[in-house]
Formats: structure tokens, C-alpha cells, sequence
């Protein structure tokens, strides 16, 4: 392996400024909200895919590794490091074009550095009636990025709706999956397997090449849009909620993705909102106030578990949808429904009397929901990353726009559960058992995503700054991971230190895919040690 020998043929191919092998150039890339570390050689900045052929050339040649990211955002799983060190990062945000865009049949044609905030702008400058399948995180994220690790949006997984993916093997050969290596073909956005062996499956959470472009399906904008929020008083209930939203997707009620939220991911997520509603009405930036937060939320009823969906349709559907959710849940829980229409009047009416106390109060627990509010139609938000900086506790950066430059901490951990309200009831126990250990309090969100399974998405905060709280949050995810394991919930995705948890030698299923990478990617250039043995 020549490092020098590879970094001079990048300069030649990309340009010097396209090279980034400095020492305190590269901290940008190695700094982790995780708090893992890693050796990088240098990072790569191609704008086009004949560049990343070029890069991946070179690559071969010089035998060094590469690690792509596509705008390096997997915050608490890595962030932009790689699972091994002495690899070249290839950041992929330069290719950053939407390629096509089509409303009849709602996909997009995009490459790995479109942003949500990107195709949704898009969108809406040019009047579309599509809407995204958003994630919970930044509108910075990549589409491409999130969808190949497996990611869940409102309203489906990501998996499900990339296609037609355009990739450079790690052996230099360039493949389009589906149809897309047909010339001339008029159905490859359409019709996501193509003819012979689907290869689509491949590649999310594979490390056998660099994809440069896909189709990602969009949704026809419906003609009217419920969000509907569940809460529960009492811990006990948590069962029947699931098995009645279970119940309710069965029927076809709503077919989105329901998130069910315990308190602490309620209060993470809401409180740095009307913290800052809070600010803005002249209270102070103190404790103080940060408690009053929390008093406000418990008044707006915050109990132990709430529950947010989107239900789409025709205004027919949503009102026997309404019908169905509010007599499903009579008796055990408090159902709320809002639509866009309600909360702009609810918000001009409460502005206009705000000099009452009580409905001041109300504005600005409204104006603090109305970002989360927006996930359920379709909407991306950058509030989201307040709640890594809110949870531990730096409350100075709640503006801050990347946790990697930060003193706070965050690592996840991404069960998979079956749709059962008891089986989700236990994990949800034993995982409070295992934080608790370690002196941690477990923000949990389980969301069901089909009638079958549910995922689990439990999140530890921490602050970097101490290294003994630093080491027991990264031993209490190793522990959390590992009981996972043995109540058979393996996780679905894992962080860059925890691929021993999936990835076993002595399994038949990982000898195979061994197996694979040694023909797509003999040299064993492209993201080594990245869910494979080798």
C-alpha cells in the first residue's frame, strides 16, 4: 500500500484542492458526536461519477481503502468515519445534481449529495403535488445516504423506495441495477426489479462499490393530511397502544409509519422548541427557565408514551379515519387532531389574545410542536438536532448546526421488534434495566412500520467532555446491543464499533456475502469492515 503514491494520482485526477490530506484539514472529517475515533490518509472530494471511477482506479492501484459518505451526517451511528482506519474518505456531497424529477409518476433521479431541503425546495418552486417520505433528522441528510442504511422515514422506510441505483464496483466496473442497463429502457423508475437476479438489494448497508446516482420514490400529494397524536397517562397502557395502532394499520385505518415516543423522547425533542419560545417571549436563558420548560410540558399532558401519525387521503377517507382513530382509543388514551388549516387558525387566534397568560402559553406549545407537526405531512425540519444538544445538557449550542463540533454525545441503538404490544413492553423494560446500570435514562421511540415489525430507535446522550461518562455510554450501548441479541431482536443497523454484534464469522450467511466481495471488489477497496468480514 503506497499512500503517497494513491494521494498524487487523486491530485492528478481531481484536481489538488479536491485532496484534503492535511493533518488539521482531516479533523473536520475525524471529529465524532459519537465519540469514536479513527486514522483517515485523506478525503476525496469527486463532483461526478467518472470521477469516482477515477478515484476508485487509483484506489486499486495503490491498494488503499476508501470509505464513501454522501454528506457524512450519521450522527450517533459514526459520523463520517469509517469502521476501520487507514482508509481514504470519498465525500460525495460535490455530486449534488437532481437528474430528473417526475410528478406523473412521482420519482426523483438524484445523487448522493440531494438533500432533502434540496428536493423539497425543488418541489415547491416548481409547484409539484409530490411529497417526500421525510426522516426525523436534519433537512441536510442525504436521500441517497439515509436510504442505504436502511433508514425510516414518516411515512415508510427508505430501502423501500430507492431503485435504479448507478454504481461503481469496487473491481472499476460501473452497474445500473433494474432496467438502467438497458439502453433506451422507458420503464427503469417504474418497475424497481428489471429482468434477471435483483441486485438493489446489495447495496444498502453493502460495502461492494459507490453509488452515484438513484431514483427515490416520491408520493402524489394527497388531497388532505391529518396528523393525530395519541398520548397514554399511565406506563401500563404502552401494550394496548401498540396493539390498537397495530389493529388500525391492519385495517388499512392509516398506512403510514406510526412513532410512538416514552416520556424522555417526548421531552428531548419538545423542550429546546419551547425553550426557545420561552426566550422569545423575554425570559431569561437560566435554569430556571429550562425547569419551567419542563413544568409546561407535563401540564400539556406529556405522559409516558405518545403516539404521532400521518394519515393521508381524500377528505371521505380522513373523516372515517378520524371516526375509527377517536373510537379505537376511547377509554384509554387522549387523542388530538390537527391539519394545516387548524393550526394556522389556532395560531392567529391565540396570537391575537396572547395577552392572556394561559393562551400565551398555548402559543408557543404550539409554535414548539408545529416543526415536529410538519414530519407528518411531508415536511423537514433542522430542529431535530436540538434534542441531541438539550439532552446533554449544552444548552449553549442549541443552534448549533453539527453535533460532531460540539461537547455533546449521542450513540443509538436500532432493535427491531415484533408488532406485539408485550414483546415491545419487555424490551422496552430490559432496556431501562440495562441504562439504568450504567447511570443513563434510555430515550426510546418505537415506531411501526408494518403490521409485523416495529423499529426500535433508543438513543443515549452523553457529554464528551468527561471521559469516564464517555466510556460508560459507549459500554452501556455495547450492553444494550448484546441483551438485544439474546432476546432475539438483533438491531437493523448498527454504529461503526458495533459490527461484531451482526457480523459473525462462523455464519453461513456472512461467508456469503465474504464471498461476494470478493468478486465485486477482489482488493478490498471499498469500505472494509463495513457489514462484512472483510
Amino acid at each position: 500500500m503506497s499512500v503517497h503514491s494513491a494521494i498524487e494520482a487523486w491530485e492528478a485526477q481531481l484536481g489538488a484542492d479536491a485532496v484534503i490530506h492535511d493533518i488539521q484539514a482531516l479533523e473536520k472529517y475525524t471529529r465524532s458526536v459519537c465519540a469514536s475515533e479513527r486514522q483517515v490518509v485523506a478525503v476525496l472530494k469527486p463532483v461526478s461519477h467518472e470521477q469516482v471511477e477515477q478515484i476508485i482506479e487509483a484506489a486499486n492501484a495503490h491498494r488503499v481503502p476508501l470509505y464513501p459518505i454522501s454528506r457524512g451526517k450519521q450522527w450517533g451511528m459514526g459520523s463520517k468515519l469509517p469502521v476501520r482506519d487507514g482508509v481514504a474518505i470519498v465525500d460525495l456531497s460535490g455530486l449534488d445534481r437532481i437528474l430528473e424529477i417526475n410528478e406523473q409518476f412521482h420519482y426523483a433521479v438524484v445523487e448522493p449529495g440531494v438533500t432533502q431541503r434540496q428536493l423539497l425546495d425543488h418541489i415547491a418552486e416548481n409547484q409539484l403535488d409530490l411529497m417526500l417520505n421525510v426522516t426525523g433528522s436534519t433537512s441536510d441528510t442525504s436521500l441517497i445516504g439515509n436510504a442505504m442504511d436502511r433508514g425510516v422515514g414518516y411515512f415508510d422506510t427508505r430501502a423501500h423506495g430507492i431503485s435504479n441505483m448507478r454504481i461503481v464496483l469496487g473491481n472499476g466496473a460501473t452497474i445500473q441495477t433494474g432496467f438502467g442497463h438497458f439502453e433506451h429502457a422507458q420503464t427503469q423508475n417504474l418497475y424497481r426489479h428489471g429482468v434477471g437476479p435483483s441486485l438493489d438489494g446489495l447495496f444498502p448497508q453493502g460495502n461492494f462499490g459507490i453509488v452515484t446516482s438513484a431514483c427515490i420514490d416520491l408520493m402524489p400529494k394527497p388531497e388532505e393530511h391529518l396528523a393525530v397524536i395519541v398520548k397514554i397517562d399511565v406506563e401500563e397502557k404502552l401494550p394496548l397502544l401498540v396493539d390498537t395502532l397495530k389493529a388500525l394499520r391492519s385495517r388499512g385505518i392509516f398506512t403510514t409509519i406510526a412513532h410512538i415516543g416514552n416520556r424522555e423522547r417526548s421531552y428531548i425533542t419538545l423542550a429546546p422548541l419551547l425553550y426557545e419560545q420561552l426566550l422569545k417571549n423575554g425570559e431569561p436563558e437560566s435554569e430556571a427557565t429550562r425547569s419551567k420548560t419542563i413544568r409546561l410540558l407535563e401540564d400539556g399532558g406529556f405522559g409516558p408514551w405518545s403516539a404521532a401519525i400521518g394519515v393521508l387521503g381524500t377528505k371521505a377517507q380522513l373523516k372515517l379515519a378520524r371516526r375509527e382513530l377517536k373510537k379505537a382509543f376511547s377509554g384509554f388514551a387522549k387523542t388530538m387532531f390537527l391539519n394545516d388549516a387548524l393550526v394556522a387558525s389556532a395560531e392567529k387566534y391565540l396570537s391575537k389574545f396572547s395577552f392572556f397568560p394561559a393562551l400565551k402559553t398555548q402559543l408557543m406549545m404550539l409554535r414548539a410542536v408545529k416543526p415536529v407537526y410538519g414530519y407528518t405531512g411531508g415536511r423537514a425540519t433542522d430542529k431535530s438536532l436540538c434534542s441531541v444538544f438539550w439532552a446533554a445538557g449544552d444548552f449553549q449550542r442549541l443552534e448549533e448546526p453539527n453535533p460532531d463540533d460540539s461537547d455533546s454525545g449521542i450513540l443509538f441503538c436500532l432493535p427491531i421488534f415484533p408488532a406485539s404490544g408485550k414483546e415491545v413492553a419487555e424490551g422496552v423494560e430490559e432496556t431501562r434495566k440495562i441504562f439504568s446500570a450504567h447511570g443513563f435514562e434510555a430515550a426510546i421511540t418505537v415506531n411501526l412500520m408494518d403490521t409485523k415489525a416495529m423499529e426500535g430507535v433508543v438513543s443515549l446522550s452523553f457529554n464528551r467532555t468527561d471521559k469516564k461518562q464517555t466510556a460508560r455510554a459507549q459500554a452501556c450501548i455495547q450492553a444494550m446491543e448484546t441483551r438485544y441479541m439474546e432476546m432475539g431482536y438483533p438491531p437493523y443497523r448498527v454504529g461503526i464499533n458495533s459490527m461484531h454484534q451482526v457480523v459473525h464469522e462462523n455464519d453461513p450467511f456472512w461467508q456469503t456475502i465474504r464471498d461476494l466481495k470478493s468478486a465485486l471488489d477482489p482488493n478490498g477497496i471499498i469500505a472494509p469492515g463495513r457489514y462484512n468480514l472483510i
